[in-house]
């Protein structure tokens, strides 16, 4: 196949697990990566003995190519409570997951904040997405909430609980996403819940870096183009490839393969979170705690020290606070915050000690990319040149993982799958 190597720009989650398909047959790979650690978008960082995840993040361990590809015990993941506290009318009311949490959801079966018939409604699509074990691509696909509303779902449930959880999600509160998506992402949930690393969300890339050839990665290394055979770093070195492998988002991508911006750029959904440390931790359980009220800032706030201690230092706890977009009033920002959390934990949150206020322009793919009824992007753009990421398959995790490995599996099939 020649002595040039696969060349990978990139290396978030996608152009890992390209370049783990591409090291196990053989294939010699180098991956350029414009930061200074794997991940991408799933990064940690540790502030005063704190773990910090790039915005807030969680693993679904029912993906299926999550489960095909990472370690579960070696990372071992910490699980969410599976339910959610929703503050509404002044307090919060508990929804939990009625065959994960039985006694719990008995508990609050006459709570106001879903009736009888939203309860009832949840249990049967509890039951129906359970089936569901990869993303089913449907012919005529509708928008969330018009699914949810001809599932049964009263407008009331659908904005007490469903545009917080999945507008966090979805980093979109309208719900406009494909049904197709939400309902895998339902089951996902339903089957295995919210989980995230003892160690925070790094793990799961650097996991998967620890599984490639010693020397292949190279950081603070970003690329400024791409020609057919080769790749011009920022600092001017050329460097040559048998085969190119985009492993970046859609917006970097298009960047790359042309100097002149396209004339509708992609567009991409944006979040913030904000980070504090407590003494005390204002719930009892690693559960997700939702604006039931749409009032905002904060969409959804959890304690992430109660899901897993280790990210906070002993005695000492994480909470983690939700903002959808870019605020334009930045510096006010705060402020709003701590406002709407002393209404729901109380003023112990005065106390509380911004650790880090972390901006994500690009979170996510915008409406486009998500759409479940589109296309999947095909992974070869041109002779030797294929791409790989989330936007191409679904905007999760398990997207990222399964884009990089059908592009790697182009890249095999291009050099007649030999090594």
């Amino acid at each position: 196949m020649g002595e040039e190597p696969v060349v990978i720009i990139g290396a978030g989650l996608a152009g890992l697990a390209c370049a783990r398909v591409l090291r196990r047959a053989g294939v010699s790979v180098r991956i350029y990566e414009a930061g200074d650690a794997p991940g991408g978008r799933v990064r940690s960082d540790e502030v005063d003995g704190f773990v910090l995840d790039r915005g807030f993040q969680l693993l679904l361990p029912a993906y299926p190519e999550a489960r095909r590809v990472l370690h579960y015990e070696e990372l071992q993941l910490r699980p969410f409570y599976k339910g959610a506290d929703v503050f509404w009318q002044g307090h919060f009311h508990r929804l939990a997951d009625p065959f994960r949490h039985p006694m719990n959801a008995l508990e609050h079966a006459l709570d106001p904040v879903a009736g009888m018939r939203d309860r009832w409604t949840t249990m049967l699509m509890l039951r129906e997405t359970r089936r569901l074990r990869r993303l089913e691509h449907r012919g005529a696909d509708v928008e969330t909430e018009d699914d949810l509303r001809s599932f049964g779902f009263s407008d009331g449930f659908i904005d007490r609980f469903f545009r917080p959880f999945f507008g966090g999600v979805f980093l979109e509160r309208d719900l406009r996403t494909s049904a197709s998506m939400f309902r895998f992402l339902f089951a996902m949930f339903a089957r295995g819940g919210g989980a995230i690393p003892a160690r925070g969300m790094r793990a799961i890339p650097e996991q998967l870096a620890a599984d490639l050839q010693p020397g292949c990665l190279h950081f603070n290394r970003p690329a400024a183009r791409v020609e057919p055979g080769s790749v011009t770093l920022a600092g001017g070195e050329v460097v040559r490839a048998r085969r190119i492998v985009l492993a970046v988002d859609e917006p970097a991508a298009a960047r790359l393969l042309s100097p002149t911006p396209p004339a509708r750029a992609p567009r991409v959904r944006s979040t913030t979170c904000l980070y504090f440390a407590a003494d005390e931790s204002p719930t009892r359980d690693g559960i997700l705690c939702l604006d039931g009220t749409g009032c905002g800032p904060v969409n959804h706030a959890c304690v992430l020290s109660r899901v897993a201690p280790e990210l906070a230092p002993p005695g000492r706890h994480l909470i983690s606070c939700s903002v959808l977009g870019l605020p334009e009033d930045g510096g006010n920002l705060e402020t709003a915050v701590r406002t709407q959390l002393v209404s729901w934990f109380g003023p112990a949150v005065a106390q509380w000690r911004l650790l880090r206020t972390v901006q994500i322009e690009s979170a996510q793919p915008e409406l486009r990319q998500m759409h479940a009824s589109a296309p999947v992007l095909d992974a070869t753009v041109a002779p030797g040149l294929f791409r790989c990421g989330d936007y191409c398959e679904d905007v999760s995790i398990n997207g990222a993982l399964l884009s990089g490995r059908r592009a790697a599996e182009a890249v095999l099939a291009a050099d007649g799958g030999l090594a």
